[in-house]
């Protein structure tokens, strides 16, 4: 069973809250540092003025609270909720007002990005407003996904008039129809007081506040895969306790007590942090890769390092565990953009066939969408890893 540790950390003089999900041996899975929650805007609902429009870059600049300006893709534009339109025209015009959803927090000199798409995020489901559709994960077998869509149509008989989506996510399908029941009206409760808000709001007005980030990411986890949740300080205890009391009642969130070492010092976390923002990783075998992150851009090489065999097959054996260390590394790190990594040349096209097969294996345990691109001329393999949340390394460094 999974672990999860929740606690916070101190990194040049700013405090984090810092997630990590362990296997059951205990081997980390998953660690994600969240920023404080003045820092980031992400998962939050404005009212947005359109400023302008540029085609060129097939986008606008949309102001939102403390005059704070965003960068809205047009493609991210198409069904929005308007709360003022000043042409008749469907299309985005300047001066228009409606509600967006910040997307991306800044990063340098970009400036956040939103979408009119909003999503709300319940515990065993989330609510768009990209369309009107409701909907089981693919992941539920088909015996389970039934009641689950009938469950839906019950009770969201008004989503199309309200505009809205709804979809189950893969924890629904073992979870009890109370639970499921009153987690719908939670969310259902949350987007109708959100309109009600925008519709009658100013320009800049925050209509909706996102939870924390380490709460958005403990909502989404399937619990009969966890069988603890640990924490050592009382006030993510008692707001976890608030938001998911279910993890209370049937004990699985623990508060950690002991006094004489901390969840950060017992979990490694900063070794951990730091192993996490090196630029080179050592692998088993004696190989290692070198990770270079630019602002949109992540180069990897594969080394043969203190390993000096030179036979294909041990060259072959060497891409296909870094091939798996960097899809880990990509995931921990939460790198994303385009991703160029340079393998060991290999002898045959069999085996690059094979090392292929083994990278999209790998990359289909992303929970964020990651996809294998091509492999140049130059035997370079090219990925793509969506962007969300910022990189380790963006928060850290």
């Amino acid at each position: 069973m999974n672990r999860i540790v929740i606690t916070k950390i101190e990194h040049r003089q700013t405090h984090y809250t810092a997630y990590m999900l362990l296997d059951e041996q205990r081997k980390l899975k998953e660690l994600q540092v969240f920023e404080p929650e003045e820092k980031t805007l992400i998962g939050h609902i404005y009212v947005g003025y359109v400023e302008k429009i540029v085609p060129n870059i097939q986008g606008a600049f949309i102001r939102i609270a403390d005059k704070k300006k965003c960068y809205l893709p047009l493609k991210d534009g198409t069904a929005a909720i308007y709360t003022r339109k000043l042409s008749k025209k469907q299309e985005l015009c300047e001066g228009d007002e409606l509600l967006v959803q910040v997307t991306k927090d800044a990063v340098k000199t970009k400036d956040p990005v939103v979408s009119t798409r909003l999503t709300l995020h319940g515990h065993y489901c989330f609510l768009t407003t990209e369309n009107t559709k409701l909907g089981v994960s693919k992941k539920i077998p088909g015996e389970q996904a039934e009641p689950l869509r009938i469950l839906a149509e019950t009770l969201c008989k008004d989503h199309e008039r309200e505009g809205y989506g709804l979809v189950f996510r893969t924890n629904a399908g073992a979870a009890a129809e109370d639970a499921l029941k009153a987690d719908v009206k939670e969310i259902l409760g949350q987007y109708r007081a959100l309109m009600t808000a925008g519709l009658c709001g100013r320009p800049g007005d925050l209509v909706y506040r996102d939870m924390p980030g380490y709460l958005s990411r403990l909502k989404s986890v399937a619990f009969d895969e966890v069988d603890q949740v640990l924490t050592d300080c009382e006030d993510l205890y008692q707001e976890i306790s608030s938001y998911l009391p279910q993890l209370s009642v049937n004990g699985k969130l623990k508060y950690y007590e002991d006094s004489s070492i901390s969840l950060a010092t017992l979990y490694s976390i900063r070794k951990n942090m730091e192993e996490l923002l090196a630029k080179r990783v050592w692998l088993a075998s004696g190989a290692n890769i070198i990770i270079e992150s630019l602002e949109t851009l992540t180069v990897i090489d594969v080394n043969s390092g203190k390993n000096q065999s030179r036979k294909p097959e041990t060259l072959f054996h060497i891409n296909v565990e870094a091939a798996k260390e960097i899809a880990r590394q990509i995931r921990l790190r939460n790198i994303s953009g385009m991703i160029i990594i340079d393998f060991i040349n290999m002898k045959t096209e069999a085996q690059q066939k094979e090392l292929v097969r083994v990278i999209k294996q790998e990359l289909a345990n992303d929970p964020v969408p990651a996809r294998f691109v091509d492999i140049t001329k130059l035997g370079l393999v090219e990925l793509t890893r969506k962007k969300g949340y910022k990189s380790l390394r963006e928060i850290l460094v």
